[in-house]
């Protein structure tokens, strides 16, 4: 019975990799910037008008004449749906995530430069959730990531038709995850598997604008790697009597710690306008979340007896497009619509698809609508993330994933 519990004990704590198969409910590309760019499906890059060009293209700040301050919030709601072979069904708990972002630009007077700061979630805030009871809990029952970013910038005309933009950012991630343990092969209830972590690492943004003509400009943008050292709490409760001698108790705890290399990202596009009130913006993004190829993880304390050492996970996510088209009519000096409509890949191999992150390749459908005073603007926009079907098949479970998720954002900002 020791050795089979041993091997037990392994499986289960090298089970919590399934945590890093989630990215967030939202694209990288990603809506939760600014409602302004997110109306028009982040295709920005080129248009980079407002304080969001921080992350968007750090080129744009140079556009913005005096002193800007941008800020605002996006709900991110949605639920997955999970269907057996046998018909079978259940839906993620439905659950609200609030990403914030604040940018603050100014010239301080100098022609020609511009200094920027933002604080924004690059890779969003959000999750899944399942009954601990349900058909999941063996996979997943909880798994949520929370990234967040401090990003100064500093951007040069460096002639009238060309901006330069540099910028270096703190990128910080913290996540949850937790599934149920069969224990009934010992004669004990469920278990459960929880595991905390956080930590950070620093990256570098770059961007241009270019204005060859009135009516056109490109732009191009690029988001570092990010290594981020991760401290982890993992957590087993309830443990079968059986398996307590190996953990030293019915609620042992354990610390690791493991390297995560966050993807880098390339945006390029351009923007025309037609006429003066109307702005159409296409653009392309690549992830290279092949980043996400192999994790290490580093036990403080091993216990060798039991199967607990080491051991390193591999993922093999496969880097990623999104391509983008978003449009701006400016129905008076007050009043501007806007839309867009994104194609998303998803990076996640069918191997590796569960409960945690059902991703799938997604049509992203959004509309929204600006308001102009003198010296302050309201931005509002909606979202629809509509995923394809994902079907799965592992030695716990079978089926098929039915996804929809909502953005609703609000962004307002001061010029003085």
């Amino acid at each position: 019975m020791k050795n089979i519990s041993g091997i037990r004990l392994a499986v289960l704590l090298h089970s919590f990799s399934l945590l890093w198969l989630s990215t967030t409910p939202a694209h990288a590309g990603t809506p939760i910037h600014g409602a302004k760019a997110g109306a028009m499906q982040a295709a920005f890059v080129a248009v980079a008008d407002d304080p969001s060009a921080i992350v968007h293209n750090p080129a744009g700040i140079t556009h913005l004449k005096g002193n800007h301050f941008y800020t605002g919030v996006t709900a991110v709601m949605g639920d997955t749906e999970l269907e057996t072979p046998s018909g079978q069904t259940e839906k993620s708990d439905f659950k609200v995530y609030f990403p914030p972002h604040a940018y603050a630009a100014s010239d301080f007077g100098i022609e020609n430069m511009a200094f920027g700061i933002g604080f924004y979630s690059p890779f969003g805030i959000g999750g899944r959730e399942w009954r601990e009871e349900g058909l999941t809990r063996y996979l997943a029952t909880k798994n949520l990531i929370s990234t967040l970013a401090l990003n100064p910038v500093f951007a040069y005309r460096i002639m009238p038709q060309v901006s330069l933009g540099i910028g270096a950012f703190y990128l910080y991630a913290s996540n949850e995850f937790e599934r149920m343990i069969d224990q009934s092969a010992l004669g004990a209830s469920d278990g459960k598997f929880s595991l905390e972590g956080d930590g950070g690492g620093f990256g570098y943004n770059l961007g241009v604008l270019l204005f060859p003509g009135q009516r056109i400009s490109f732009g191009m943008a690029y988001r570092s790697k990010v290594d981020v050292d991760q401290d982890l709490d993992i957590r087993l409760t309830n443990m079968a009597p059986a398996l307590q001698p190996l953990t030293g108790g019915s609620n042992p705890k354990f610390a690791a710690d493991t390297d995560l290399e966050f993807p880098e990202v390339f945006n390029f596009g351009l923007a025309f306008r037609p006429m003066e009130a109307l702005t159409l913006a296409l653009e392309c993004e690549w992830t290279g979340w092949s980043s996400f190829e192999r994790m290490a993880v580093d036990l403080r304390q091993e216990v060798p007896q039991a199967g607990i050492t080491d051991f390193a996970m591999d993922f093999d996510y496969k880097d990623t497009w999104i391509y983008k088209i978003g449009v701006a009519y400016e129905l008076n000096a007050n009043y501007c619509l806007r839309a867009g409509y994104a194609y998303v890949e998803n990076p996640v191999p069918t191997r590796t698809v569960n409960p945690a992150n059902p991703d799938a390749d997604q049509h992203s459908l959004s509309v929204g609508l600006g308001y102009r005073a003198a010296t302050w603007y309201l931005d509002f926009f909606y979202m629809a993330d509509i995923f394809k079907d994902r079907s799965f098949n592992n030695e716990l479970l079978k089926g098929k994933f039915k996804t929809f998720a909502h953005f609703v954002g609000c962004s307002v900002g001061f010029v003085f």
